[in-house]
């Protein structure tokens, strides 16, 4: 099976945000009007894994850490690729 992680966040916290995650191989992009979060610009990163437990792991690790920095972490969710 692949998973697909999402960690979402305030696209004002990017630039500090990005500098953490820098070495943990998470991709990034911005989204507007999500469709739970609203209108707006947000910006998350991404990770894929065949693991569902390691990437459980990798995103408790990265969300755990932007928290720590004082960086509000919007969502978090692990997805199925199906």
């Amino acid at each position: 099976m692949n998973y697909e992680c999402h960690i979402t966040i305030a696209v004002k916290d990017a630039e500090k945000a990005c500098k953490l995650l820098q070495a943990f191989n998470w991709k990034t992009s911005e989204i507007n009007r999500d469709p739970i979060l609203g209108d707006g610009s947000h910006f998350y990163f991404t990770r894929h894994d065949k693991s569902h437990e390691r990437i459980e792991t990798h995103m408790r690790l990265a969300a755990n850490t932007l928290r720590y920095a004082g960086i509000e972490v919007l969502r978090e969710k692990i997805e199925l690729i199906v």
